[in-house]
Parts: C-alpha cells; sequence; structure tokens
C-alpha cells in the first residue's frame, strides 16, 4: 500500500540521499549500503508517480543546502524515473534502474563535489572516480547483493555514457543501461558546476538526441520530453512583468508560483498560455523546494491503474474447466470485443484454405473443441503481454517467435493439431516471468554448463534468468491452468528432475532444448537432455537434430545478433 507523499518525505528523500551518499567512507556502514539504496529507490519511484510535478521542477532547482553530488544524483534518480514512467515500466523494474542511478556516486561523493566546485584531485582520488563503477560493484557483491541488473548495468555504466554518442556508431544491447547513462548525461549537463557552462533541460535533451545512433535511445529521449511537456512544472514564466515558475497545468489552466528573490509568494491560478524557458535556480526557500507542491490550490495527478484482473479472471474461467462448450468459451470473452479479430486471424491456420473465420463462434468451431479454451487463452495473454512495458521487449518479441516456430516445424510432419497444446503454456510462462520477475530479464541467456545436472533447462534461462521460482510458478500454475495437462506438463520441466519426467513432459523438454540451442547455437552439456530430445524428434517423424535444425534454417528463424 503506497501512503500519500507529504512536504516532510519530499524533504527526507534529499536528506537520505546525502546519508546514503556518506556511507561509503564509513567502513562499518558498509553493508547497510544496498538496503539504504533500495529504500530511497523506493521512495523516489513512490513519490515520483504521485507528485511528478514536484520532481520535474526539481531537475531546474539547485538545493543550495545540499551538496553538488547530492543534488546530481536526485536528478539522476529524477529523470531515470522519469523515462521509465514515459515508457511504461512497472514499479519493481523502475526501482532497479534508479538504484543503479543512485549507485552511480556512491563511493564518490566527496571527489564529486571536489570536482564540481574545481579543486583538483590527488592521483588516487582521479583513480577513485574513474573506476568508481567497478568499486561500487565489488562492494555490492561483497555485501551478498543478489547478482542481476544493478551489477550488470554499473559495469557497463561508463562505456555507454560514453558510447551512446560519437562520431562511429557503437552497438549498445543492454536498454536498461541506455536508461541510466542518458539520465547520467543529462543530469550532468543541467547541474551547476563551477566554471562549467549549464545546460537547460531542453538543450541537454536536444543535443543528446542529435548526436545519439542508438535507436532505443532516442526513442527514450523522445518520451522523456513528451512527460515533461505532460507534467510542465519548473518552467520559467513571466505572468504580468512578474517572474514565475509553473507549478501545474490542468487542461487549459495553469498553475504559477510568484517568485520575489527565489521565494515562492503567491500561487497564481490563470489560462495564459505557457511561454517560457528552462534555467537551474538556486534556491533555499523550504517553501518552493517542498511545501508550495502539496497547495491544496494545485491538482492532484491521477492515476490510471492497468488492471488484468479481468483477463486472469477469464483465463482462470477457461483453464479450469475440465470439459468446456463452445457457449461457455462465448460467455467468457464478452468483455473483450478486441479479442474478435486476433481469434479470427488465429483460427486461419486451422482453415484449409487459409481463410479467416466470420465470428468468434466460427473461430471456435473451425479450431475445435478440444483446441479452443487453449487458442483463447493463447491470443489474450499475448494481447497481455504486448500490453507490458519492458527494455527489451522487442527481444522477448522474437524469442516468442522462435518458440512458435520450433513447436510448427516440430509438429509438421506428425501431430499437426497440437499447435495450443504446446505453444499455450509458453506464452503463459512468458507472461509469468514478465509479470513476476521483469527486473531480472535480461537479454543473453543465462546458461549454467553442468554435464552431470538431472535438472532440465528452464525457460527463465532463455530471457536471462537461471530459473523460475517454483512456489510461485506453482501457484500461478494451479491458480489459472489447474485442468491443463500441457501447463502441467510444461511446469514438471521447471520442477522435476529427468527421473521423474512423463513422456510429454519430455516433449515439452525437447522444445525448450531445440529453442535454446537453434536460437543462440550453443551446446547444451547434458548428454540425457539431447538424447530426450532426439527421441522426441522421431515421434514427430524427424530423422535426427541436424534434420531438424536444417529446416529450421530454412524457415529464416529470427537471429539474434549479440
Amino acid at each position: 500500500m503506497n501512503l500519500k507523499v507529504t512536504p516532510t518525505q519530499l524533504k527526507k528523500i534529499f536528506e537520505h540521499t546525502h546519508q546514503v551518499l556518506r556511507l561509503y567512507y564509513n567502513k562499518d556502514k558498509w553493508t547497510v549500503i544496498y538496503p539504504s539504496i533500495t529504500q530511497l529507490a523506493e521512495r523516489f519511484v513512490q513519490c515520483y508517480r504521485q507528485q511528478p510535478n514536484t520532481f520535474h521542477a526539481h531537475l531546474h532547482i539547485f538545493a543550495k543546502e545540499q551538496g553538488y553530488t547530492t543534488n546530481l544524483v536526485v536528478n539522476q534518480a529524477i529523470l531515470v524515473t522519469a523515462i521509465c514512467e514515459s515508457l511504461r515500466f512497472n514499479k519493481e523494474l523502475t526501482e532497479t534502474l534508479v538504484i543503479s542511478a543512485i549507485a552511480d556516486q556512491i563511493c564518490t561523493s566527496n571527489e564529486t563535489n571536489k570536482l564540481a566546485a574545481g579543486q583538483s584531485l590527488s592521483e588516487q582520488a582521479e583513480r577513485l572516480v574513474i573506476n568508481r563503477h567497478a568499486l561500487a560493484v565489488k562492494m555490492l557483491n561483497k555485501g551478498n547483493v543478489p547478482t542481476g541488473q544493478v551489477q550488470r548495468i554499473l559495469a557497463r555504466l561508463e562505456k555507454y555514457s560514453t558510447a551512446v554518442t560519437g562520431v562511429n556508431p557503437t552497438p549498445l544491447y543492454d536498454n536498461p543501461s541506455i536508461i541510466v547513462a542518458i539520465a547520467m548525461r543529462i543530469a550532468k549537463a543541467i547541474t551547476p558546476r563551477r566554471k562549467i557552462k549549464t545546460f537547460s533541460i531542453n538543450q541537454a535533451i536536444k543535443s543528446l538526441y542529435l548526436s545519439c545512433y542508438n535507436e532505443f535511445a532516442q526513442n527514450a529521449l523522445s518520451d522523456l520530453a513528451q512527460q515533461l511537456v505532460n507534467y510542465p512544472a519548473g518552467l520559467s514564466v513571466s505572468y504580468k512583468g512578474e517572474d514565475c515558475l509553473v507549478l501545474a497545468k490542468q487542461n487549459n489552466v495553469n498553475f504559477f508560483a510568484l517568485l520575489i528573490d527565489n521565494q515562492a509568494r503567491q500561487i497564481i491560478k490563470t489560462s495564459q498560455p505557457l511561454h517560457g524557458k528552462y534555467k537551474t535556480r538556486i534556491i533555499n526557500d523550504p517553501i518552493l523546494l517542498y511545501k508550495i507542491w502539496f497547495n491544496e490550490l494545485l491538482p492532484q495527478v491521477e492515476k490510471k491503474q492497468e488492471n488484468n484482473l479481468i483477463q486472469l479472471d477469464t483465463i482462470s474461467k477457461l483453464g479450469n474447466t475440465k470439459y468446456p462448450d463452445f457457449k461457455q468459451i462465448e460467455k467468457a470473452l464478452t468483455h473483450f470485443e478486441h479479442l474478435e479479430t486476433a481469434l479470427r486471424s488465429a483460427s486461419k491456420q486451422y482453415n484449409r484454405q487459409g481463410q479467416k473465420a466470420g465470428s468468434i463462434r466460427h473461430s471456435l468451431t473451425m479450431v475445435g473443441l478440444d483446441t479452443a479454451a487453449l487458442l483463447c487463452q493463447r491470443v489474450l495473454l499475448e494481447t497481455m503481454i504486448t500490453n507490458i512495458a519492458h527494455p527489451f521487449a522487442s527481444d522477448i518479441a522474437c524469442k516468442y517467435s522462435h518458440i512458435t516456430k520450433v513447436i510448427n516445424l516440430l509438429i509438421s510432419k506428425k501431430h499437426a493439431e497440437k499447435f495450443e497444446f504446446y505453444l499455450c503454456p509458453f506464452t503463459a510462462f512468458i507472461y509469468f516471468l514478465m509479470q513476476q520477475h521483469p527486473e531480472k530479464l535480461m537479454r543473453f541467456i543465462h546458461l549454467e554448463q553442468d554435464e552431470f545436472s538431472s535438472k532440465p533447462i528452464s525457460i527463465a534461462q532463455l530471457f536471462g534468468l537461471k530459473e523460475c521460482q517454483n512456489d510461485s510458478l506453482e501457484s500461478y500454475v494451479k491458480s489459472y491452468f489447474s485442468e491443463s495437462f500441457s501447463h502441467k506438463a510444461l511446469l514438471n520441466t521447471e520442477t522435476k528432475t529427468k527421473s521423474q519426467l512423463s513422456n510429454v513432459d519430455k516433449e515439452f523438454l525437447a522444445i525448450k532444448f531445440l529453442t535454446i540451442s537453434t536460437l543462440f547455437n550453443v551446446h547444451i552439456e547434458t548428454s540425457w537432455q539431447k538424447q530426450i530430445t532426439e527421441n522426441v524428434l522421431h515421434l514427430f517423424d524427424w530423422k535426427d537434430t541436424t534434420e531438424f535444425e536444417l529446416a529450421l534454417l530454412e524457415l529464416s528463424p529470427q537471429c539474434v545478433i549479440e
């Protein structure tokens, strides 16, 4: 449950940022660094979602009572959160990236303050600044922090920060690292330093966009710019000759703070169009820094909550019914008018002439009762997956497409009617991973080479995880697919060992084996899994894996270039 943000909590964010940045200089406190950063990141995301105008304004405010590094890190955290919000990332994923942004300066607060003041550093201090990310990773690893996104982002942050622009385009594949890198670049440009030009945020975004070759970075910058337009607080404007700062905008009504000597004196409500410029102000006024943003005259931000409960309830009705009929399936789909087109298109492969169905009932009868519920589940889950924003969304889509091709080819000679039987469980498991572990999904696969392991490869490994959380995965299958034989079979390949697998379980294991080995051209060491795959291929009238791989290559499967 989110607590309502107050001026006191807003002030504490600045204070706690300063305190976290001091922990490195006390070795006794090293063990609490990660928990402290995690808690701080949660507060940033929670406060931003309730008060985006407040945080956007702080991008143009230098809090005089805090040092340069504190203001810099606050700006980095705000920018990362704003980008993630504009891209519709969920809370957990956003918090992970904010943790990385805060950790950027966790080892060099004093040194960065000196550099900002124009002071020279010792040779040792210069090395510390250059190697701060490697040291931060080392500290996190010593603190038994789970290995994952944060360490990976920090390990490549300096490289990405430099490579995101430049004369020669450099391929950059880790999109979360790109987000933190561009936030770091913008924050450094807009946070005032002695003897160095301070850019306005629109200048910084424009300059970075024009010198950037990475498509994801350009899209993120465009979305950030739109987010700042949606919540334009911090824009400096003139109202009847007086200096004002935009506090909020609601439809055609704007709310200004009248400033005298950089202190807020009055709130002005006006329909005057917004014409102004962004500039950084050095502020020591607690009202403007913290209090004015919670004035009852200002409009509250209304956030639309995405709710998948109706879809999940429908999936549950389809997956927890032992003997569904067409009427029951149609009734379950009444809330989803948009599914009719998707179902009509999906059912084409079941029509000998490849024609679309004319209605939902026609779609279901073309497919057949045994397959209809699975088809509806798959189409509904695919829609839900598409609606989940993620930095690796295109990569996830490519991997899912490859799974589909592997299944299609596997059953092309025999048992073609079992397409939904095999594909729907994979769709469900991918949705589970995106919903439950979005911050852990990676572009690269996680493949542990242990030739003596009795545990089957996991679908999670295809998406960079070591394994699924078995308890939550079992609960998920039980809640929504309790009567689905195929979902239980795929679950067994995640939770059981080789001696416990049934023949159907082995078919799903073979699909996972073929997907990973063909998509990434890797050799999976466990010989028993390869033997099971060979046996399953024989069941579907394939000679061996070589014949299957050549046939798959002829289909021009999605190529993943690392």
